[in-house]
């Protein structure tokens, strides 16, 4: 998320034919130079040529993932997180709180993915400008929305503060933090990941930057909190969004063969990695009485622990490799994927227009008024429907109208360059 939709579409189409070889789609040579009996080449041979296919699968896992978003903020809204859980109809919500929140490490792969060819240049860099001003632009609508929605009062140190330091100005600006750092990063990791000269060297670089960064800060041995101990050295446990790039960059060059034995197999893994995680989650906040049995997971509540990385992989390869021939299906699929970073961002506004706005209970906990209207956990799941698609659908159309005003101003910049241009060329003749 946040790359340049024609940066990520030029990626996709470089990487196709690889793809296409592992998936057996290649056209032979032969078919291309069919002749006819008198030796030349027929318009009925080239039409009757394959389409080729257009991969379709990192526009699906980037818009599955901004989808995702939205239902994770579903459960932060409606009241999930402060209500006991007690029996075990509360583990189906529990499951798809866990299965929407794989959404940012979908991203993260999806950037890896993307991004590995990409080399040191001053033209890589200039890649930052749409994504900064689209932020700046977001930003000014929700304080805008702040202002009038609660009344909030800005001055010229908490903007700057909200833009650089928090990220809070869009409230939902904290991937900027994150994505501007690994951008930046990004033509140097490539130097690491690309310099191994084979694929088991690069999967022992996936492998140890994995472990020393995501199962390093979540796996322990023992079953009592108080005493467990961490398994591996955690030093490098804050750098756990490389895991997840490396992984995509992995998956990139070595994709796993397209067939049915090995999606079985991911998704049987995704299976019982969400259900690891949803089982723990459960018999934890069921046992945790000090508060009230809440939603609690000792270990496991970020996007970089060992469970949430296996669930996200999983439904990355499930995914990936998905194509299509249809220009229709080619362009909806293109115009959403590339607009998931504004669509997530402004999400924000419609998210405290639906769910009612802000209210304090006694304790200064923060609850909806969406979660009055349907008091139990498992009620208000299945109202998700009310809500969910309605932010999305909002989100989208403006996340369209956004880009489309950023590219037609950047199309006028350009002009008046070269107008500028041009007219310091006729002086100088």
């Amino acid at each position: 998320m946040g790359s340049k939709k024609s940066t990520e579409t030029t990626e996709k189409e470089k990487s196709a034919e690889k793809v296409s070889k592992a998936a057996g789609d290649k056209i032979s040579g032969k078919e291309k130079t069919k002749k006819t009996e008198n030796g030349t080449d027929t318009a009925a041979a080239v039409a009757a040529a394959p389409v080729k296919p257009y991969f379709a699968g990192i526009d699906i896992v980037k818009i599955l993932a901004v989808f995702l978003v939205v239902s994770v903020h579903f459960f932060l809204y409606n009241g999930f997180y402060y209500e006991p859980l007690t029996n075990s109809s509360a583990l189906g919500p529990i499951a798809f709180r866990w299965l929407a929140y794989i959404c940012v490490p979908l991203f993260m792969i999806a950037t890896g993915y993307l991004m590995k060819n990409k080399t040191f240049s001053a033209k890589y860099y200039t890649g930052l400008i749409k994504i900064i001003v689209i932020y700046i632009f977001i930003s000014i609508l929700c304080i805008k929305f702040k202002e009038h929605h609660f009344h909030e009062e800005f001055d010229s140190w908490k903007l700057l503060k909200g833009y650089i330091d928090t990220y809070t100005n869009a409230q939902y600006g904290w991937y900027i933090n994150y994505y501007i750092a690994i951008f930046l990063c990004i033509p140097f990791l490539n130097l690491a990941f690309n310099g191994c000269k084979t694929n088991k060297q690069k999967f022992a670089l996936v492998f140890t930057v994995t472990m020393l960064t995501i199962v390093a800060r979540s796996f322990y041995l023992g079953f009592e909190q108080n005493d467990q101990v961490r398994a591996l050295p955690d030093y490098l446990s804050g750098a756990w969004p490389l895991a997840y790039y490396f992984t995509g960059a992995f998956v990139r060059d070595c994709p796993p063969k397209r067939c049915i034995r090995n999606k079985t197999i991911i998704f049987a893994v995704l299976c019982l990695a969400t259900w690891f995680i949803t089982y723990s989650t459960y018999k934890q906040s069921l046992a945790d009485e000090v508060n009230d049995h809440h939603f609690v997971s000792w270990h496991f509540n970020d996007y970089g622990t060992y469970p949430v990385y296996v669930m996200a992989t999983c439904v990355f390869l499930l995914l990936f490799d998905i194509t299509t021939t249809n220009k229709g299906v080619k362009f909806v699929l293109r115009q959403i994927s590339g607009v998931t970073l504004s669509l997530y961002m402004i999400s924000y506004i419609f998210d405290n227009m639906f769910y009612g706005g802000w209210q304090m209970n006694d304790t200064s906990v923060r609850h909806q008024g969406f979660c009055e209207k349907y008091l139990e956990v498992g009620e208000r799941l299945a109202h998700w429907y009310e809500i969910v698609p309605k932010v999305f659908l909002c989100s989208l159309v403006c996340a369209i109208i956004i880009h489309k005003l950023y590219d037609g101003a950047a199309f006028l910049v350009k002009q008046g360059i070269e107008a500028i241009k041009a007219e310091k060329a006729a002086r100088e003749e």
